[in-house]
């Protein structure tokens, strides 16, 4: 089962070509400013990203060396590189070939960042508006490594990765959503909640790094329709079926986030194989919550918090609940997150 996308409606239309850099400047430019004005009604710009030249970005990233590749996302490459004497992240396209919307999922995250200011979201630096499609540049956290790879690398961790920091990082994400639920003029709802997009510190803190997919909708509006987005085993199974979205889109990923956490296993993996990692969680929960046999074999050496293991796993479970109005709030969430971690000293 492959990415779940909204059809690409330009893929045999002609595209527009530009003879020159400042012609990809002049065009981006007025997109992004477009993207600001209808983002940030009623809300202040808190980020003004600094404009990179291409040449920057060559010098920065050592002509793109593959040896400073951090992560390869579904649309895009990230570098670790060097932008005056500071190391940074960049954000460049995968492909090379023009494409309109990615241009627009490049634009929405540039905007969206620069109205957003929060400590586990991943801030802004700048952007390259002289290539097709535009190129972020991202302040850099230590460790540099996603939560993916952390989890499913197959990488022998300086620190293993315990229950505590996975505890915290789910913490943080939590957080940062709420966050884009609640904080702005209008809801912002990601649509692309997975491991991928989180980057772990390392002191095992989390930002989330990709926002591109996110959508910003009207409350108490019905019949919000948007093409389904997102990477096929994190998706909320009703937001497909009826295409409808809300916040409790976002809850969901998030609870079968928070289950890869817990198990250790790729529900994207699973997806592909016709499996599905809520299904098969619900399904061990309900044989009298036998969900031992599912837990991390690195987690479960960790008797001493099983308690708290019980506690995020049975959250999980709320938040992943097949209808949307049964599962709690990203604020709920965050609370209930906060008091499994009351009184831990690690």
């Amino acid at each position: 089962m492959g990415q779940v996308l909204p059809k690409n409606k330009n893929k045999h239309k002609k595209v527009d070509k530009f003879e020159s850099k400042e012609e990809y400047f002049i065009k981006n430019g007025g997109i992004l400013l477009e993207k600001q004005m209808s983002l940030s009604k009623g809300q202040n710009i808190t980020c003004h990203a600094k404009i990179v030249t291409q040449e920057e970005i060559k010098h920065a990233t050592n002509n793109y060396d593959p040896q400073l590749i951090v992560a390869r996302l579904r649309d895009a490459i990230m570098y670790k590189g060097t932008l005056d004497d500071r190391v940074v992240l960049i954000k460049t396209p995968k492909q090379l070939d023009p494409n309109p919307e990615l241009v627009d999922f490049f634009l929405t995250e540039v905007s969206v960042l620069m109205v957003m200011s929060h400590e586990n979201i991943n801030k802004i630096l700048g952007c390259c508006l002289e290539t097709y499609i535009p190129i972020i540049v991202y302040d850099y956290e230590k460790r540099g490594k996603t939560l993916h790879y952390i989890l499913h690398g197959g990488i022998q961790l300086e620190e293993p990765f315990k229950w505590a920091g996975r505890l915290r990082g789910a913490g943080d994400v939590a957080y940062a959503l709420s966050y884009m639920h609640n904080a702005l003029s209008k809801p912002l709802v990601h649509r692309d909640v997975k491991p991928f997009g989180i980057l772990i510190d390392s002191s095992f803190h989390a930002k989330v790094v990709n926002v591109a997919y996110s959508v910003s909708i009207n409350p108490g509006k019905k019949e919000q329709i948007w093409p389904v987005c997102g990477t096929p085993g994190y998706i909320d199974p009703e937001y497909i079926e009826t295409r409808e979205l809300t916040d409790k889109c976002d809850v969901y990923s998030f609870g079968v986030l928070m289950l890869e956490l817990i198990t250790g296993m790729n529900p994207s993996e699973m997806a592909k194989s016709g499996k599905d990692l809520v299904g098969e969680f619900v399904s061990q929960a309900e044989r009298n919550g036998r969900i031992k046999e599912m837990i991390d074999m690195n987690v479960g050496k960790e008797e001493d918090h099983m308690e708290e293991i019980q506690r995020f796993a049975r959250l999980a479970l709320q938040c992943v609940a097949k209808k949307r109005d049964e599962r709690p709030t990203m604020i709920g969430v965050v609370e209930e997150l906060w008091r499994i971690q009351e009184g831990r000293n690690d």
